[in-house]
Protein backbone atom coordinates (compact mmCIF):
# COMPACT_ATOMS: atom_id res chain seq x y z
CA UNK A 1 0.00 0.00 0.00
CA UNK A 2 1.64 3.51 -1.10
CA UNK A 3 -0.18 6.39 0.69
CA UNK A 4 0.38 9.98 -0.42
CA UNK A 5 1.98 12.22 2.42
CA UNK A 6 -0.43 14.59 3.52
CA UNK A 7 0.67 18.44 3.32
CA UNK A 8 1.80 18.72 6.71
CA UNK A 9 3.26 14.98 6.50
CA UNK A 10 5.54 16.44 3.58
CA UNK A 11 6.36 19.39 5.15
CA UNK A 12 7.79 17.53 8.26
CA UNK A 13 9.39 14.81 6.08
CA UNK A 14 11.38 17.56 3.74
CA UNK A 15 12.84 19.12 6.74
CA UNK A 16 13.90 15.57 7.63
CA UNK A 17 15.77 14.96 4.73
CA UNK A 18 17.51 18.53 4.62
CA UNK A 19 18.91 17.75 8.48
CA UNK A 20 22.85 17.97 8.32
CA UNK A 21 22.86 14.05 8.51
CA UNK A 22 20.50 13.50 5.56
CA UNK A 23 22.06 15.56 3.38
CA UNK A 24 25.52 13.85 4.13
CA UNK A 25 23.88 10.64 3.79
CA UNK A 26 22.01 11.36 0.41
CA UNK A 27 25.36 12.11 -1.06
CA UNK A 28 27.11 9.01 0.27
CA UNK A 29 24.41 6.77 -1.17
CA UNK A 30 23.88 8.91 -4.45
CA UNK A 31 28.12 8.13 -5.21
CA UNK A 32 27.90 4.03 -4.36
CA UNK A 33 24.43 3.93 -6.24
CA UNK A 34 22.51 1.97 -3.32
CA UNK A 35 18.89 2.13 -2.48
CA UNK A 36 17.59 3.95 0.66
CA UNK A 37 14.56 4.74 2.47
CA UNK A 38 13.23 7.12 5.82
CA UNK A 39 11.68 4.11 8.18
CA UNK A 40 9.54 3.42 10.79
CA UNK A 41 9.69 5.90 13.87
CA UNK A 42 10.91 9.12 12.17
CA UNK A 43 7.99 8.71 9.99
CA UNK A 44 5.48 7.63 12.56
CA UNK A 45 6.60 10.28 14.75
CA UNK A 46 6.65 13.11 12.44
CA UNK A 47 2.94 11.84 11.54
CA UNK A 48 2.26 12.60 15.17
CA UNK A 49 3.39 15.93 14.96
CA UNK A 50 6.46 15.12 16.98
CA UNK A 51 9.67 16.36 15.57
CA UNK A 52 11.92 13.30 15.55
CA UNK A 53 15.31 13.25 18.13
CA UNK A 54 16.77 10.38 16.21
CA UNK A 55 16.24 9.18 12.29
CA UNK A 56 16.63 5.37 11.16
CA UNK A 57 16.96 4.68 7.08
CA UNK A 58 17.13 1.62 5.70
CA UNK A 59 20.02 0.55 2.58
CA UNK A 60 20.22 -2.08 0.08
CA UNK A 61 24.20 -3.62 0.44
CA UNK A 62 26.58 -2.30 3.05
CA UNK A 63 25.49 -0.04 5.66
CA UNK A 64 29.13 -0.13 6.74
CA UNK A 65 30.34 1.45 4.10
CA UNK A 66 27.75 4.19 4.12
CA UNK A 67 28.33 4.47 7.89
CA UNK A 68 32.56 4.73 7.49
CA UNK A 69 31.68 7.68 4.30
CA UNK A 70 29.71 9.91 7.61
CA UNK A 71 32.65 9.20 9.60
CA UNK A 72 35.09 10.33 7.19
CA UNK A 73 32.89 13.41 6.16
CA UNK A 74 32.99 14.54 9.92
CA UNK A 75 28.68 13.31 10.69
CA UNK A 76 30.13 11.35 13.33
CA UNK A 77 31.66 8.70 14.59
CA UNK A 78 29.95 5.43 13.20
CA UNK A 79 29.56 2.59 15.74
CA UNK A 80 28.30 -1.19 15.46
CA UNK A 81 25.00 -1.38 17.02
CA UNK A 82 23.76 -5.14 16.37
CA UNK A 83 26.52 -7.01 17.72
CA UNK A 84 24.00 -9.00 20.36
CA UNK A 85 20.53 -8.25 18.68
CA UNK A 86 18.94 -10.05 16.10
CA UNK A 87 18.06 -8.84 12.70
CA UNK A 88 19.98 -7.00 9.81
CA UNK A 89 23.61 -5.43 10.98
CA UNK A 90 22.73 -1.68 12.00
CA UNK A 91 25.09 1.20 12.20
CA UNK A 92 24.57 4.66 14.62
CA UNK A 93 26.32 7.30 13.33
CA UNK A 94 26.84 9.41 16.70
CA UNK A 95 27.20 12.81 16.10
CA UNK A 96 25.24 15.91 17.47
CA UNK A 97 22.03 14.27 15.77
CA UNK A 98 22.92 10.53 15.70
CA UNK A 99 21.51 8.79 12.16
CA UNK A 100 21.22 4.83 12.32
CA UNK A 101 21.77 2.80 8.89
CA UNK A 102 20.21 -0.31 8.82
CA UNK A 103 20.40 -3.01 6.31
CA UNK A 104 17.51 -3.86 4.82
CA UNK A 105 16.34 -7.48 5.47
CA UNK A 106 14.74 -10.33 3.12
CA UNK A 107 16.23 -8.65 0.12
CA UNK A 108 13.38 -5.87 -0.46
CA UNK A 109 12.27 -3.03 1.33
CA UNK A 110 8.55 -4.62 0.80
CA UNK A 111 10.55 -7.95 3.03
CA UNK A 112 11.85 -5.33 5.75
CA UNK A 113 8.69 -3.84 6.71
CA UNK A 114 7.36 -7.49 6.81
CA UNK A 115 9.57 -8.25 9.58
CA UNK A 116 8.73 -5.08 11.32
CA UNK A 117 7.35 -4.98 14.95
CA UNK A 118 4.27 -3.00 14.87
CA UNK A 119 2.49 -1.79 11.82
CA UNK A 120 2.99 2.21 12.58
CA UNK A 121 6.62 1.15 12.95
CA UNK A 122 6.31 -0.59 9.40
CA UNK A 123 6.34 1.91 6.93
CA UNK A 124 8.98 3.69 4.63
CA UNK A 125 9.81 6.47 2.49
CA UNK A 126 11.55 6.68 -0.14
CA UNK A 127 14.73 8.87 0.59
CA UNK A 128 14.49 11.17 -2.40
CA UNK A 129 10.73 11.67 -2.37
CA UNK A 130 7.51 9.96 -3.04
CA UNK A 131 4.14 8.22 -2.02
CA UNK A 132 4.75 6.51 2.18
CA UNK A 133 5.39 2.83 1.52
CA UNK A 134 2.29 1.41 4.26
CA UNK A 135 1.64 -2.03 3.30
CA UNK A 136 0.11 -2.95 6.99
CA UNK A 137 -2.20 -0.04 7.33
CA UNK A 138 0.08 1.37 9.76
CA UNK A 139 -1.14 5.32 9.31
CA UNK A 140 -4.70 4.67 10.14
CA UNK A 141 -3.48 2.64 12.99
CA UNK A 142 -2.14 6.28 14.04
CA UNK A 143 -4.79 8.21 13.31
CA UNK A 144 -6.67 5.57 16.05
CA UNK A 145 -3.85 5.62 18.39
CA UNK A 146 -3.70 1.79 17.88
CA UNK A 147 -0.70 -0.16 18.06
CA UNK A 148 -0.59 -3.68 16.60
CA UNK A 149 1.82 -6.22 15.89
CA UNK A 150 2.56 -6.79 12.01
CA UNK A 151 2.66 -10.33 12.93
CA UNK A 152 2.62 -12.16 16.20
CA UNK A 153 5.85 -14.32 15.54
CA UNK A 154 7.92 -10.77 15.34
CA UNK A 155 7.33 -10.17 18.63
CA UNK A 156 8.87 -14.00 19.08
CA UNK A 157 11.91 -13.61 17.05
CA UNK A 158 12.52 -10.68 19.53
CA UNK A 159 10.77 -10.57 22.36
CA UNK A 160 12.36 -7.12 23.71
CA UNK A 161 8.95 -5.49 21.37
CA UNK A 162 6.26 -7.00 23.60
CA UNK A 163 8.24 -4.82 26.42
CA UNK A 164 8.26 -1.78 23.77
CA UNK A 165 4.90 -2.55 23.31
CA UNK A 166 3.95 -1.17 26.87
CA UNK A 167 6.47 1.65 26.68
CA UNK A 168 4.82 2.77 23.35
CA UNK A 169 1.87 3.09 25.31
CA UNK A 170 3.30 5.29 27.55
CA UNK A 171 5.76 7.06 24.95
CA UNK A 172 3.45 7.68 22.49
CA UNK A 173 -0.35 7.18 23.93
CA UNK A 174 -0.50 4.18 21.70
CA UNK A 175 -2.61 1.05 22.58
CA UNK A 176 -1.93 -1.87 22.02
CA UNK A 177 -4.77 -4.07 20.64
CA UNK A 178 -5.94 -7.37 22.02
CA UNK A 179 -3.86 -9.65 19.34
CA UNK A 180 -0.72 -7.72 20.41
CA UNK A 181 -1.53 -8.33 24.30
CA UNK A 182 -1.69 -12.04 23.24
CA UNK A 183 1.17 -11.81 21.12
CA UNK A 184 3.37 -10.42 24.07
CA UNK A 185 2.37 -12.80 26.46
CA UNK A 186 3.77 -15.45 23.88
CA UNK A 187 6.76 -13.56 24.03
CA UNK A 188 6.89 -12.96 27.58
CA UNK A 189 9.04 -15.73 28.27
CA UNK A 190 12.41 -15.38 26.21
CA UNK A 191 12.67 -11.59 27.83
CA UNK A 192 14.49 -13.18 30.24
CA UNK A 193 17.11 -14.11 27.75
CA UNK A 194 17.14 -10.59 26.39
CA UNK A 195 20.51 -8.37 27.20
CA UNK A 196 19.67 -6.07 30.38
CA UNK A 197 20.82 -3.18 28.57
CA UNK A 198 18.27 -3.39 26.27
CA UNK A 199 15.69 -3.79 28.46
CA UNK A 200 17.11 -0.88 30.40
CA UNK A 201 16.71 0.96 27.27
CA UNK A 202 13.25 0.40 27.02
CA UNK A 203 12.52 0.65 30.49
CA UNK A 204 14.18 4.36 30.86
CA UNK A 205 11.80 5.36 28.35
CA UNK A 206 8.44 4.16 30.01
CA UNK A 207 9.43 5.33 33.13
CA UNK A 208 10.41 8.61 31.76
CA UNK A 209 7.34 9.14 30.03
CA UNK A 210 4.37 11.56 31.72
CA UNK A 211 2.43 8.74 32.40
CA UNK A 212 3.81 5.53 33.57
CA UNK A 213 1.54 3.42 35.45
CA UNK A 214 -1.01 2.34 32.66
CA UNK A 215 2.06 0.82 30.70
CA UNK A 216 3.54 -1.00 33.65
CA UNK A 217 -0.07 -2.23 34.17
CA UNK A 218 -0.02 -3.40 30.70
CA UNK A 219 3.05 -5.25 31.20
CA UNK A 220 1.98 -6.84 34.27
CA UNK A 221 -0.98 -8.07 32.16
CA UNK A 222 1.18 -9.32 29.33
CA UNK A 223 3.38 -11.29 32.04
CA UNK A 224 6.30 -8.85 31.36
CA UNK A 225 7.24 -7.22 34.73
CA UNK A 226 9.74 -10.16 36.14
CA UNK A 227 12.00 -10.56 33.38
CA UNK A 228 11.63 -6.76 32.84
CA UNK A 229 12.87 -5.96 36.29
CA UNK A 230 15.11 -8.87 37.16
CA UNK A 231 12.69 -9.96 40.19
CA UNK A 232 10.62 -13.13 40.49
CA UNK A 233 7.49 -11.88 41.27
CA UNK A 234 3.69 -13.42 41.62
CA UNK A 235 0.96 -12.43 38.98
CA UNK A 236 -0.50 -10.67 42.03
CA UNK A 237 2.09 -8.94 43.43
CA UNK A 238 3.36 -7.99 39.88
CA UNK A 239 -0.46 -5.82 39.14
CA UNK A 240 -0.36 -4.70 42.76
CA UNK A 241 3.48 -2.99 41.75
CA UNK A 242 1.99 -1.30 38.39
CA UNK A 243 -1.36 -0.40 40.25
CA UNK A 244 0.94 1.38 42.72
CA UNK A 245 2.87 3.33 40.52
CA UNK A 246 -0.18 5.43 40.08
CA UNK A 247 1.19 7.64 42.89
CA UNK A 248 4.00 8.86 40.78
CA UNK A 249 1.64 9.71 37.53
CA UNK A 250 -0.04 13.14 39.20
CA UNK A 251 0.43 16.07 37.72
CA UNK A 252 3.40 17.51 39.83
CA UNK A 253 5.28 14.46 38.32
CA UNK A 254 3.98 15.39 35.15
CA UNK A 255 5.19 18.24 35.41
CA UNK A 256 9.02 17.18 36.08
CA UNK A 257 11.77 17.00 33.26
CA UNK A 258 12.12 13.33 32.27
CA UNK A 259 15.18 12.27 34.32
CA UNK A 260 14.17 13.39 37.14
CA UNK A 261 10.45 11.34 36.87
CA UNK A 262 12.29 8.50 35.60
CA UNK A 263 14.50 7.93 38.86
CA UNK A 264 11.90 8.84 41.26
CA UNK A 265 9.93 5.84 39.96
CA UNK A 266 13.00 3.77 40.08
CA UNK A 267 13.47 4.74 43.48
CA UNK A 268 9.77 4.30 44.32
CA UNK A 269 9.83 0.66 42.44
CA UNK A 270 12.76 0.03 44.46
CA UNK A 271 11.02 0.95 47.66
CA UNK A 272 7.72 -1.17 46.90
CA UNK A 273 10.30 -3.90 46.20
CA UNK A 274 11.42 -3.95 49.42
CA UNK A 275 14.86 -3.10 48.94
CA UNK A 276 17.38 -1.11 51.13
CA UNK A 277 19.97 1.74 49.53
CA UNK A 278 22.88 -1.09 48.78
CA UNK A 279 20.20 -3.43 47.34
CA UNK A 280 18.86 -0.61 45.21
CA UNK A 281 21.98 0.38 43.74
CA UNK A 282 23.07 -3.54 43.26
CA UNK A 283 20.14 -4.07 41.87
CA UNK A 284 19.81 -1.47 38.99
CA UNK A 285 24.08 -1.90 38.13
CA UNK A 286 23.26 -5.73 37.77
CA UNK A 287 19.74 -4.67 35.22
CA UNK A 288 22.86 -2.09 33.30
CA UNK A 289 21.49 1.50 34.37
CA UNK A 290 23.82 3.63 34.77
CA UNK A 291 25.87 4.53 37.98
CA UNK A 292 24.81 8.04 38.72
CA UNK A 293 21.29 6.96 37.90
CA UNK A 294 21.81 3.86 40.01
CA UNK A 295 23.05 5.90 42.89
CA UNK A 296 20.30 9.13 43.17
CA UNK A 297 17.87 6.60 43.18
CA UNK A 298 19.25 4.34 46.12
CA UNK A 299 19.48 7.73 47.91
CA UNK A 300 15.92 8.62 47.12
CA UNK A 301 14.73 5.37 48.16
CA UNK A 302 16.69 5.78 51.05
CA UNK A 303 15.91 8.77 52.46
CA UNK A 304 11.53 8.48 51.58
CA UNK A 305 12.15 5.17 54.12
CA UNK A 306 13.62 7.63 56.36
CA UNK A 307 11.88 9.99 56.08
CA UNK A 308 8.59 8.47 58.44
CA UNK A 309 10.90 8.88 61.32
CA UNK A 310 11.66 12.23 61.76
CA UNK A 311 10.78 13.40 64.98
CA UNK A 312 12.09 17.02 65.25
CA UNK A 313 13.19 20.12 63.17
CA UNK A 314 16.74 19.65 63.34
CA UNK A 315 16.10 15.90 62.34
CA UNK A 316 14.39 17.42 59.25
CA UNK A 317 17.16 19.42 58.87
CA UNK A 318 19.89 16.36 58.88
CA UNK A 319 17.72 14.65 56.15
CA UNK A 320 17.45 17.83 54.08
CA UNK A 321 21.69 18.29 54.29
CA UNK A 322 22.42 14.36 53.68
CA UNK A 323 20.13 14.62 50.70
CA UNK A 324 21.58 17.20 49.06
CA UNK A 325 20.68 18.01 45.46
CA UNK A 326 18.24 15.39 46.02
CA UNK A 327 16.23 17.30 48.69
CA UNK A 328 13.42 18.37 46.56
CA UNK A 329 12.95 15.02 44.91
CA UNK A 330 13.17 13.37 47.93
CA UNK A 331 10.90 14.95 49.42
CA UNK A 332 8.35 14.82 46.76
CA UNK A 333 8.96 10.95 46.89
CA UNK A 334 8.57 10.80 50.40
CA UNK A 335 4.82 12.51 50.20
CA UNK A 336 4.02 9.44 47.53
CA UNK A 337 5.48 6.71 50.37
CA UNK A 338 3.75 6.03 53.66
CA UNK A 339 1.35 7.42 55.92
CA UNK A 340 4.48 8.99 58.52
CA UNK A 341 6.35 9.99 55.70
CA UNK A 342 3.52 12.08 54.01
CA UNK A 343 2.99 13.78 57.15
CA UNK A 344 6.95 14.90 57.34
CA UNK A 345 7.09 15.93 53.49
CA UNK A 346 5.24 19.41 53.41
CA UNK A 347 8.20 20.19 55.94
CA UNK A 348 10.97 18.48 54.41
CA UNK A 349 9.76 20.36 50.87
CA UNK A 350 9.38 23.44 52.62
CA UNK A 351 13.33 23.40 54.47
CA UNK A 352 14.53 21.77 50.79
CA UNK A 353 13.67 24.72 49.10
CA UNK A 354 14.91 27.45 52.20
CA UNK A 355 18.14 29.11 51.16
CA UNK A 356 21.47 27.80 53.26
CA UNK A 357 23.74 29.56 55.11
CA UNK A 358 26.88 28.04 53.99
CA UNK A 359 30.03 28.19 55.68
CA UNK A 360 33.10 28.60 54.24
CA UNK A 361 35.27 26.00 56.73
CA UNK A 362 36.55 23.53 55.47
CA UNK A 363 39.05 20.49 56.81
CA UNK A 364 41.89 22.01 57.22
CA UNK A 365 40.64 25.06 59.80
CA UNK A 366 38.74 21.76 61.64
CA UNK A 367 42.36 20.40 62.20
CA UNK A 368 43.72 24.02 62.72
CA UNK A 369 41.59 24.69 65.34
CA UNK A 370 41.18 22.13 67.57
CA UNK A 371 44.20 20.22 66.86
CA UNK A 372 43.20 16.96 65.17
CA UNK A 373 44.97 14.72 62.79
CA UNK A 374 43.27 13.92 59.52
CA UNK A 375 40.94 11.33 60.24
CA UNK A 376 36.78 10.51 60.35
CA UNK A 377 36.51 12.65 63.72
CA UNK A 378 37.01 15.61 61.00
CA UNK A 379 34.57 14.51 58.78
CA UNK A 380 31.83 14.27 61.21
CA UNK A 381 32.36 17.55 62.59
CA UNK A 382 32.15 19.23 59.25
CA UNK A 383 28.97 17.47 58.71
CA UNK A 384 27.60 17.98 62.20
CA UNK A 385 28.58 21.92 61.17
CA UNK A 386 27.02 21.54 57.92
CA UNK A 387 23.62 20.82 60.16
CA UNK A 388 24.13 23.67 62.45
CA UNK A 389 24.62 26.36 59.95
CA UNK A 390 21.40 24.97 57.76
CA UNK A 391 19.18 25.32 60.83
CA UNK A 392 20.51 28.69 62.06
CA UNK A 393 22.08 28.18 64.90
CA UNK A 394 26.09 29.41 63.27
CA UNK A 395 26.43 31.68 61.11
CA UNK A 396 29.84 32.43 60.65
CA UNK A 397 33.19 31.48 61.27
CA UNK A 398 33.99 32.64 64.61
CA UNK A 399 30.92 30.90 65.89
CA UNK A 400 31.26 27.78 63.71
CA UNK A 401 34.77 27.48 65.63
CA UNK A 402 33.36 28.15 69.13
CA UNK A 403 30.52 25.45 67.96
CA UNK A 404 33.53 23.05 67.51
CA UNK A 405 35.65 23.58 69.78
CA UNK A 406 31.96 22.82 71.83
CA UNK A 407 31.56 19.53 70.77
CA UNK A 408 35.46 18.17 71.31
CA UNK A 409 35.23 20.02 74.89
CA UNK A 410 32.46 17.95 75.47
CA UNK A 411 34.19 15.00 74.45
CA UNK A 412 31.91 13.60 71.95
CA UNK A 413 32.74 11.11 69.58
CA UNK A 414 31.97 11.28 65.76
CA UNK A 415 29.23 9.04 66.01
CA UNK A 416 27.00 10.88 68.24
CA UNK A 417 28.41 14.22 67.16
CA UNK A 418 26.49 13.06 63.94
CA UNK A 419 23.47 12.11 65.29
CA UNK A 420 23.48 15.35 67.39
Amino acid sequence: MRTEPTRRERTVLAGLRRRTPLAAFRRAASRRGREAWIVGGAIRDACLGVVPLEIDVAVSGDADLLAQDLERAGVGRAVFLSRDRPGPRVFRVAGRRPLDIAEIEGGSIAADLARRDFTVNAVAVPFHGGAILDPFGGLADLSRRRLRCVRAENLLDDPLRALRAARFLASHGLSPDRATLDAARRAAPGLAGVAPERIATELARLLGSPAAAPALRWAARAGLLPAALGFELSAARAFGLARSLRALDDRATRRLPEPRRRRLRLAFLAGRLGLSEGQTRRWLQERRWGRREADDAALLNALAAAAGAISMRRDAWRWVVGAGPLAADAAHLAARTGAAARRRAPLLARLARTPRRRLAVNGGDVMRWLSLPPGPMVGALLAALEVSAAAGEVKNRREARDWLSGQVRNGLSPAIIVAH
